[in-house]
């Protein structure tokens, strides 16, 4: 064996491991490069959905939804919540349970079974009829005012103007929950007027 050879072949196979350790480190931070313009495209771009029937774009995005986005979201909810009847309102309680924040699932969950519980005992059918909708898109929250009609056993019992306020929260990755469904209860004129 002669050690000029050994040498070289000694050098020769650094060179190649000096290679090949040069082009996984590149892979590696090219793979990493990668995984974080996609994490921040996934976390910062807004997309904008144009569902077939609805004439307006939605922009959704990191803790972001445009005021149509919202707007429809909140119609919808209160739709599901409140124009129920005996029968729906089981499916409709589970439609919104879907959308709901963790957080917040079982009180609006016991909320939405005690108005089930009632619905039933009584077979009453409620229909909502909104009005005027007024949208914060900074705070995710939606005020809407409408007409609730409500029957028992097919007879109009009430027809009262009233104002729900629905919020949501949105997540980095631009999921909706709905975080709160309540009605904003006005001061009756008779105590009004004698404070």
């Amino acid at each position: 064996m002669n050690p000029n050879r050994a040498l070289n072949e000694r050098a020769a196979l650094r060179g190649v491991v000096g290679f090949q350790q040069t082009v996984i480190f590149s892979l590696l931070g090219l793979t990493f490069a990668m995984a974080c313009g996609w994490a921040w495209t996934v976390v910062n771009s807004t997309v904008v959905i144009l569902p077939p029937e609805v004439k307006r774009p939605y922009e959704i995005g990191s803790n972001f939804g445009n005021k149509e986005y919202l707007g429809d979201m909140a119609n919808y909810v209160l739709q599901t919540v409140l124009t129920v009847s005996a029968e729906s309102t089981d499916f409709n309680n589970k439609v919104i349970l879907k959308m709901t924040d963790p957080d917040g699932y079982a009180k609006l969950k016991t909320e939405l079974e005690a108005s089930s519980i009632r619905l039933k005992r009584d077979r009453i059918t409620t229909v909502w009829i909104p009005r005027k909708e007024e949208i914060s898109e900074r705070d995710h929250k939606v005020k809407v005012s409408g007409h609730l009609k409500t029957y028992i056993s097919d007879v109009l019992t009430s027809d009262r103007e009233k104002d729900y306020l629905v919020e949501f929260s949105i997540t980095s990755s631009g999921r909706l929950y709905v975080t709160k469904i309540q009605e904003i209860v006005k001061p009756e004129p008779a105590r009004v007027a004698a404070q």
